[in-house]
Parts: C-alpha cells; structure tokens; sequence
C-alpha cells in the first residue's frame, strides 16, 4: 500500500493593524496582520491544520513579529497595539549597539519633524 503524505506552509493577509515606525526599513509604514498556518497533507490535499501563528508584518520590508494568540484576541484594544509596537521596536533594536540606536532612533526623529502636520 503506497501512502503520500507531507505538510505545507499557507499564510494568509488578515488585516491592516496599525501604522508605526520599523527600524528596519526606516520608514512609517502600515502592518499588517497575517495567519501563517502549516497543514497536514494527505496524497496532496490539505487534511487538517496542526499549527497556526499570527504574525504583524511590516509592509515595506516584510519585517515579522510573532503576535500570540492572547494579543490577537485583544488586538482591537489600543493598549494592546502600543504593546505589540514596542516589542516589535524593542527587538529591531536588540542587535544595535549604542551607536547604532542613538542613530536610529535621531533618524525616526527627524523622520517624524518632517511629516509633523502643520496647522
């Protein structure tokens, strides 16, 4: 009897969740939500899920920040969102030494100046 089994990645756009700074890009960008699911396949077709991750997704540079699952159940909540930004902010600069964050973080600043909206 000859079985073919194997797995495969799917990952799906959710939605947008917020705009914020990356430092890896160096830019304002929107993130996004995505659902990255693995299946268990059975002769080529997809049989049944058996993991499944939410990822915020920079859409500039595709830089991904895992989101578990207790924040995307409150990921509507503002406090939530600032959560999840500073995490992602926190791990872009994890591997900077001083320098580098004091340039980067002068960087976001003058980004910031200049898109400041004049009344």
């Amino acid at each position: 009897m000859i079985y073919n089994i194997g797995w495969m990645k799917e990952t799906l756009h959710i939605r947008t969740l917020f705009k914020s700074y990356c430092y890896h890009c160096s830019n304002s960008t929107t993130w996004h939500l995505w659902r990255e699911k693995e299946w268990f396949m059975f002769f080529g077709q997809k049989s049944f899920p058996f993991m499944a991750k939410n990822l915020a997704v920079c859409k500039g540079c595709e830089f991904v920040q895992h989101v578990p699952w207790l924040r995307y159940l409150k990921v509507d909540e503002a406090e939530t969102r600032l959560s999840i930004t500073t995490e992602i902010q926190q791990l872009q600069l994890s591997t900077k030494n001083d320098i580098q964050k004091r340039f980067l973080l002068a960087q976001r600043a003058e980004h910031d100046a200049k898109n400041v909206p004049v009344n």
